[in-house]
Protein backbone atom coordinates (compact mmCIF):
# COMPACT_ATOMS: atom_id res chain seq x y z
CA UNK A 1 0.00 0.00 0.00
CA UNK A 2 1.50 3.63 -1.14
CA UNK A 3 -0.46 6.30 0.55
CA UNK A 4 -0.32 9.61 -1.72
CA UNK A 5 1.71 12.43 -1.70
CA UNK A 6 0.60 16.01 -0.82
CA UNK A 7 -1.45 17.37 -3.83
CA UNK A 8 -0.76 19.84 -5.07
CA UNK A 9 2.81 19.95 -3.78
CA UNK A 10 6.57 21.47 -4.98
CA UNK A 11 8.76 18.83 -5.04
CA UNK A 12 12.89 19.88 -4.44
CA UNK A 13 13.28 20.28 -8.02
CA UNK A 14 11.19 22.50 -8.31
CA UNK A 15 8.49 20.69 -10.15
CA UNK A 16 4.54 21.44 -9.41
CA UNK A 17 2.77 18.33 -8.80
CA UNK A 18 -0.83 17.30 -8.11
CA UNK A 19 -2.98 14.15 -9.11
CA UNK A 20 -5.55 14.12 -11.85
CA UNK A 21 -9.24 14.77 -11.03
CA UNK A 22 -8.18 16.50 -7.64
CA UNK A 23 -9.38 20.01 -6.62
CA UNK A 24 -7.74 22.96 -4.77
CA UNK A 25 -6.64 25.87 -3.95
CA UNK A 26 -3.12 27.55 -4.46
CA UNK A 27 -1.54 30.97 -3.52
CA UNK A 28 1.74 32.04 -5.19
CA UNK A 29 2.62 35.25 -3.33
CA UNK A 30 5.39 37.29 -5.18
CA UNK A 31 8.05 39.81 -3.51
CA UNK A 32 9.53 42.37 -6.20
CA UNK A 33 11.86 44.35 -5.87
CA UNK A 34 13.44 47.51 -6.71
CA UNK A 35 17.27 48.17 -7.61
CA UNK A 36 17.86 48.87 -4.01
CA UNK A 37 16.25 46.33 -2.49
CA UNK A 38 13.18 47.57 -1.42
CA UNK A 39 9.75 45.96 -1.80
CA UNK A 40 7.84 47.06 -4.87
CA UNK A 41 4.31 47.21 -4.07
CA UNK A 42 1.69 46.55 -6.77
CA UNK A 43 -0.76 49.48 -7.77
CA UNK A 44 -4.45 48.71 -8.65
CA UNK A 45 -3.81 48.08 -12.23
CA UNK A 46 -1.31 45.83 -12.18
CA UNK A 47 -1.75 42.15 -13.37
CA UNK A 48 -0.51 38.94 -12.43
CA UNK A 49 -1.12 35.96 -14.82
CA UNK A 50 -0.69 32.42 -14.73
CA UNK A 51 -0.89 30.49 -17.79
CA UNK A 52 -0.64 26.81 -18.15
CA UNK A 53 0.48 25.35 -21.31
CA UNK A 54 0.26 21.50 -22.24
CA UNK A 55 3.31 19.42 -24.29
CA UNK A 56 2.56 21.10 -27.39
CA UNK A 57 2.70 24.85 -26.13
CA UNK A 58 -1.39 25.50 -26.01
CA UNK A 59 -2.98 27.52 -23.56
CA UNK A 60 -4.89 25.09 -21.14
CA UNK A 61 -5.88 27.43 -18.64
CA UNK A 62 -5.21 30.58 -17.31
CA UNK A 63 -5.58 32.68 -13.99
CA UNK A 64 -5.60 36.26 -13.42
CA UNK A 65 -5.01 38.26 -10.67
CA UNK A 66 -5.10 42.32 -10.52
CA UNK A 67 -3.90 45.03 -8.11
CA UNK A 68 -1.83 42.31 -5.90
CA UNK A 69 1.50 40.74 -5.64
CA UNK A 70 -0.32 37.51 -5.18
CA UNK A 71 -2.77 35.23 -7.01
CA UNK A 72 -4.87 32.31 -5.58
CA UNK A 73 -5.73 29.69 -8.15
CA UNK A 74 -8.78 28.40 -7.33
CA UNK A 75 -8.83 24.65 -9.30
CA UNK A 76 -12.43 23.64 -9.34
CA UNK A 77 -13.47 20.35 -10.75
CA UNK A 78 -14.35 22.04 -14.27
CA UNK A 79 -10.69 23.51 -14.65
CA UNK A 80 -8.87 19.94 -13.09
CA UNK A 81 -10.92 18.09 -15.96
CA UNK A 82 -9.07 20.50 -18.41
CA UNK A 83 -5.92 18.58 -17.00
CA UNK A 84 -5.36 14.84 -17.40
CA UNK A 85 -2.22 12.50 -16.14
CA UNK A 86 0.60 14.12 -18.11
CA UNK A 87 3.41 17.24 -18.17
CA UNK A 88 2.39 20.94 -18.65
CA UNK A 89 4.30 24.16 -18.13
CA UNK A 90 3.48 26.48 -15.99
CA UNK A 91 4.51 30.30 -16.97
CA UNK A 92 3.91 33.44 -14.66
CA UNK A 93 4.52 37.25 -16.21
CA UNK A 94 3.95 40.55 -13.84
CA UNK A 95 2.44 43.20 -15.48
CA UNK A 96 2.72 46.38 -14.15
CA UNK A 97 5.18 49.80 -14.81
CA UNK A 98 7.24 46.87 -16.96
CA UNK A 99 6.37 43.34 -18.04
CA UNK A 100 8.31 41.06 -15.82
CA UNK A 101 8.58 37.05 -16.06
CA UNK A 102 8.56 35.55 -12.75
CA UNK A 103 8.34 31.52 -14.06
CA UNK A 104 9.37 30.62 -17.85
CA UNK A 105 8.08 27.30 -18.67
CA UNK A 106 8.79 25.43 -15.46
CA UNK A 107 7.66 21.86 -15.07
CA UNK A 108 4.36 20.74 -14.43
CA UNK A 109 3.32 17.23 -14.07
CA UNK A 110 -0.41 15.65 -13.02
CA UNK A 111 0.13 12.29 -11.83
Amino acid sequence: MNPAKQSPRIENDGTLRWYAGDTFSLTFNFTLKDSGGQPIPAEPTDTIKVSFKDFNGNLVHEFTETGSSSITMNVTQEISNKFPEGVYAILVKFNGEYVTTLLKNNKVVVE
